[in-house]
């Protein structure tokens, strides 16, 4: 914990045990600083979110820890964020329905209430937030979270559909724009789902579709994002720290496709194969949809150079 996260934590301490009784609350509760670092985080919160302080402290509150969004998949942490509504206008804010990724990956439905705190002249959010069928009641909100995921999930495969990963690309690109946090995508496609489908009909097509998504489920790492893009199409939205990182990255979830079996595909002689196509965000794209089509044009260059292949494609001359 750095030096001002430990002030802000002596100043709660002072308050006569203020921070013993936030830590005592059900409730989650976090404080983030005026540059929207997070400088405290609860008991309540980690209980709740399965992240513990070490993991917390000292990242900004838009760094997708939580991956807030609305009923409808929405990233509240692009636009909308009630911490920093809070924090600009000076007034509480409460929002009735969020959603919150867990670590452990789940999404969780929860109430937020926000509110300002003054710590040695400078203000400062914060956050209490609540697993909303405490509230609500279990029959209420299992009838939010199923309309929400119906929102968010794609129904074939259970992974995040066309609609959350446009959310997360725009929340990426804000964030990659404002704090220079890069990210990676790596776009992947079904070799033999034709020939599957022609010889062992649509249904069993459908599951080598279910069969790569869930090979991809498994194995993304707990920041990422995996979507089905659509027919038999994926992408993975992953935290990268450069080239070579990303390739690896790609070429393994590639291995991982490639290791599995899919035993009605082997048995009438054909192999599940994926090709892939992968980039980093630049400066020179303008707007969260650019890195996504060079994906795209990377995954296309893939299946050109004979399929099984992971391409990445730098600017506008793809490298194998």
């Amino acid at each position: 914990m750095g030096g001002y996260s430990r002030a802000v934590v002596s100043a709660l301490d002072m308050d006569i045990g203020f921070k013993s009784i936030l830590d005592a609350l059900h409730d989650g509760v976090y404080v983030v600083g005026p540059d929207h670092t997070i400088v405290y985080w609860s008991e309540g919160a980690e209980r709740i979110t399965g992240y513990s302080p070490d993991e917390v402290v000292g990242r900004r509150c838009d760094d997708a820890i939580l991956a807030h969004t609305d009923l409808t998949g929405r990233s509240l942490c692009a636009a909308g964020c009630p911490v920093r509504h809070c924090m600009d206008t000076g007034r509480p804010h409460d929002v009735r329905e969020v959603f919150l990724k867990r670590k452990d990956g789940r999404r969780l439905a929860v109430y937020v209430k926000t509110t300002v705190l003054e710590i040695e002249g400078r203000r400062h959010g914060v956050e209490v937030f609540g697993e909303l069928e405490s509230v609500a009641g279990k029959e209420l909100v299992a009838r939010i979270q199923e309309l929400s995921d119906s929102a968010v999930t794609d129904p074939l495969t259970g992974l995040f559909n066309r609609r959350y990963l446009d959310a997360v690309l725009a929340q990426q690109f804000a964030m990659y724009r404002r704090l220079g946090r890069r990210y990676g995508i790596i776009q992947m496609d079904v070799d033999v789902l034709k020939e599957i489908n022609d010889r062992l009909g649509h249904a069993t097509g459908d599951e080598a579709i279910r069969f790569i998504a869930g090979v991809l489920a498994d194995n993304v790492r707990e920041m990422d994002v995996a979507a089905r893009f659509g027919g038999d199409e994926f992408v993975v939205v992953c935290g990268v720290g450069g080239r070579d990182h990303l390739e690896a990255y790609g070429r393994r979830l590639m291995r991982l496709v490639h290791d599995s079996c899919f035993v009605p595909a082997e048995r009438a002689g054909l192999r599940l194969t994926v090709s892939a196509g992968g980039t980093l965000v630049t400066d020179a794209d303008v707007d969260e949809r650019e890195a996504l089509r060079r994906a795209d044009r990377a995954m296309y260059a893939a299946k050109r150079s004979g399929r099984r292949e992971f391409v990445v494609l730098d600017g506008d001359e793809p490298q194998r």
